[in-house]
């Protein structure tokens, strides 16, 4: 039978569990009541912070734009705003506005620590490192008390345009911004190319040289790819030629090209991405693609891209001399390594043979 002295220690447990547990259950009411004491003071207050440079920021909100947002229902105010603890609240002293909107969105890593350690490897994060305060960051995208509880993709594409706005017209202007309207999912937008915390700096020639790969995420699914028409095989057909082969290799370390290599972006276009079918049927499709051609071959003659084989499997009605070679070259071979070692093992015969 255990002692007394024994059962001291399980029941401190015991308490603590319970303890725990009442606190637990007791924050989902707390976060609401807590939140509820700012938002007396704070819903659609029109009193303003007051910067050196004399700008402004409202300090009201909506509290039924909270309420929807995705923080609502777990974190309370001030988790976010741990320096006001009294009432009157401290005076905040900031030379300017943005130099307060980039303190505080300084508050998202507490949770979101994850996506913040991302954030800090894209070209975004290292534009403000060097000074510019102009570069976004959490808040910009995300809202500030009107954080959407899941990404909207079109939002947020929305928001990369309010500061990328001659991109964002050019996208609107391409095959992929005139889906836009058609309630089409697999209509590329920016995060899907670009990403959404850790984005790349698209001047550098390491995403140059992967930047295929951004493409075959879509072009290359039979599922994205269905009703619209297009070949899923224009990716395997791109890194099965020249251009594409050298990429693929310097993209799994093969080291760095001594210039860039002809990606899908030199031929059809960054953000103003048009199609090619009305030039397709219109037969002027070599013409265009000898333009493209001469952006890196300067005196390419018109005949130079003959040869190419617009992103079709080579077949014997498409290019018979071409699938007749391939497979000149799958007998070939085979029959000559199958040579090679029954050569050497006449040889090893010989040789045993004749000591």
């Amino acid at each position: 039978m255990n002692s007394p002295l024994c059962t001291i220690p399980r029941t401190i447990a015991l308490c603590v569990a319970a303890g725990l547990l009442w606190s637990s259950a007791a924050t989902a009411g707390d976060i609401e009541d807590s939140n509820s004491a700012c938002l007396d003071c704070h819903d659609g207050e029109e009193s303003a912070i007051h910067f050196a440079d004399g700008a402004t920021l409202t300090v009201g909100i909506s509290a039924d734009a909270w309420k929807k947002s995705g923080h609502a229902a777990e974190v309370r105010c001030k988790d976010c705003h741990a320096a006001i603890k009294d009432y009157p609240h401290p005076a905040v002293n900031f030379p300017t506005k943005r130099a307060y909107q980039l303190d505080r969105a300084q508050s998202c890593k507490r949770c979101h620590y994850a996506y913040h350690t991302k954030a800090q490897d894209s070209i975004h994060a290292k534009e403000l490192a060097k000074g510019n305060q102009k570069a976004p960051t959490c808040t910009d995208c995300h809202g500030m008390h009107n954080e959407a509880d899941k990404a909207d993709r079109q939002a947020v594409t929305l928001r990369c345009g309010s500061c990328h706005a001659k991109i964002s017209a050019q996208y609107a202007q391409s095959v992929h911004g005139e889906g836009w309207g058609k309630a089409s999912a697999n209509v590329p937008m920016c995060v899907d190319c670009h990403g959404a915390h850790a984005i790349l700096d698209p001047r550098k020639a390491a995403f140059h040289t992967r930047s295929w790969d951004i493409c075959s995420k879509c072009h290359a699914d039979a599922e994205k790819m269905a009703g619209t028409g297009l070949s899923t095989q224009v990716v395997e057909t791109y890194l099965d030629d020249f251009h594409g082969r050298s990429n693929e290799r310097y993209a799994q370390g093969a080291g760095t090209p001594g210039k860039p290599i002809a990606t899908c972006s030199d031929c059809h276009g960054v953000h103003d991405i048009r199609s090619f079918r009305a030039a397709k049927k219109n037969g002027t499709l070599q013409s265009e693609v000898i333009v493209a051609c001469r952006k890196c071959h300067k005196d390419a003659p018109p005949a130079f891209a003959d040869a190419w084989l617009s992103h079709e499997p080579p077949t014997l009605a498409t290019a018979p001399l071409v699938v007749l070679i391939q497979w000149g070259y799958r007998v070939l071979i085979p029959l000559i390594m199958a040579g090679l070692v029954l050569h050497i093992l006449l040889h090893l015969w010989r040789a045993r043979v004749h000591r």
